[in-house]
């Protein structure tokens, strides 16, 4: 069974459409849409977000959620007024 070079869908057999580019290497499409934004427009279907590659990277990005500089440095500051507090609290 194939799949498509574009969002890597599975082309039933006798479906789909093949381009061959001049250096001689098929790509197969499972759709119209798959082949007018590979080959005219020149996207790639991994930075499409509808594309099963698209969606793949974009969970992969989402379960890598790194957090900001400021979110780290608002962190650190409440951590030393916290450390801070405690050491004068203990003294009354």
């Amino acid at each position: 069974m194939a799949f498509c070079s574009f969002c890597n869908n599975a082309i039933p057999k006798g479906t789909g459409e093949i381009f061959v580019l001049r250096d001689g290497t098929q790509l197969t499409f499972c759709s119209r849409k798959c082949k007018t934004n590979a080959v005219e427009l020149k996207r790639e279907g991994r930075l499409v977000g509808w594309t099963n590659k698209g969606v793949i990277l974009s969970s992969e990005k989402k379960a890598e959620k790194k957090e900001s500089a400021f979110a780290k440095d608002v962190e650190a500051k409440l951590k030393e007024k916290e450390a801070a507090k405690k050491p004068a609290d203990a003294k009354k």
